[in-house]
């Protein structure tokens, strides 16, 4: 690696420890980025769907309730 990029790649790693830090994982890293993962769900919300939609809601609301963020090196 040359100097430039690893530069690149210490400073996107200081952006990603911020998000650890903040409730994301580290899904997978790659030569060109960082991709980050974390899912926002509410126990609460899962029964009050499971009550009123038989579990069709309750399957939706999982698979919207995920969420990525791409970091560039």
């Amino acid at each position: 690696m040359t100097d430039s990029s690893e530069s690149n790649r210490e400073k996107a790693l200081s952006d990603v420890k911020m998000y650890i830090a903040n409730d994301w994982e580290l899904a997978e890293e790659t030569p060109e980025y960082f991709l980050l993962t974390r899912r926002k769900q509410s126990f609460f919300v899962h029964l009050i769907l499971l009550c009123i939609t038989l579990g069709a809601g309750n399957i939706i609301y999982y698979l919207m309730s995920k969420k990525t963020k791409k970091i560039l090196k």
